[in-house]
């Protein structure tokens, strides 16, 4: 089912309340800013360990203000050091190629890497050893740049405590040749206990977002999982039609949400 997956993220957050949020590959903790707004009283660790966007990252009062934990670390499945590969960014805004920095040394010509640099390297179950403590609930939000499978890989014992998670995926091996792709992530998730819930395009596309949360739920919170998601397909719709019949229509009333997130 296709809906606006990061909107459905965030209503779930509090609806399954969630008391630790990790957004893995942050970029620059905007979207931990929107996470701290949906779950007030849970922890967020924002993981980037890209060192210009690190470096902004632990200098913005913003998210110090908001009690975003800066991470500077690379999850992935293994603790140790990696290559980092570095990708060409106007780092003075907030442009998507700011991250396209990879664990992977990018092949594209439009993305190729103007540098390498050693990082830290964590799997998601060291680093919440001692920070989750028992029944506690945990949401991942994965953003690494074909190093998905990876990151899920090292959440080890720590699945149980998942009960939602948010991953980009890719049909074609257009990051890393030896990239693991979207049927073998959701099938890991799937043997891992968590069920697709959502897309935010068609499975056919490149790259897109794909929902998960936990299989073996409560029947109440199944049902309030269901509504929320009758909801986001009602809005994608609606969205979809108001685009097609007034395009500027749809743009001022996103220009209006976004001044009223500021």
């Amino acid at each position: 089912m296709i809906v606006n997956t990061q909107r459905l993220f965030l209503n779930l957050l509090s609806t399954m309340r969630i008391d630790t949020v990790c957004d893995v590959g942050s970029m620059d903790g905007t979207d931990s800013l929107k996470f701290r707004d949906a779950v007030p009283e849970s922890s967020i660790y924002a993981f980037e360990p890209n060192p210009e966007n690190l470096r902004r990252m632990q200098a913005d009062r913003m998210l110090q203000e908001r009690s975003i934990q800066v991470v500077p670390l690379a999850a992935t499945n293994y603790d140790g050091d990696a290559e980092f590969f570095l990708v060409e960014a106007d780092y003075s805004r907030r442009e998507s190629r700011r991250g396209l920095s990879s664990l992977y040394k990018r092949s594209d010509d439009w993305s190729t890497p103007v540098g390498v640099v050693r990082v830290k390297a964590t799997r998601l179950d060291t680093f919440l050893a001692d920070k989750c403590p028992p029944h506690s609930r945990l949401a991942l939000w994965i953003d690494t740049e074909g190093k998905a499978y990876e990151v899920i890989e090292g959440i080890g014992d720590f699945v149980d405590h998942i009960h939602l998670l948010i991953v980009e995926v890719e049909t074609e091996p257009c990051i890393g040749s030896n990239q693991r792709l979207y049927p073998e992530v959701k099938s890991l998730l799937r043997r891992l206990g968590l069920a697709e819930l959502a897309t935010d395009q068609a499975p056919s596309q490149l790259q897109f977002n794909a929902l998960f949360v936990r299989c073996d739920l409560s029947v109440g919170k199944r049902f309030q999982v269901k509504a929320w998601l009758v909801h986001a397909r009602l809005r994608y719709f609606l969205v979809r039609a108001i685009a097609k019949l007034c395009p500027a229509c749809l743009r001022r009333l996103r220009a209006m949400g976004r001044k009223a997130s500021r």
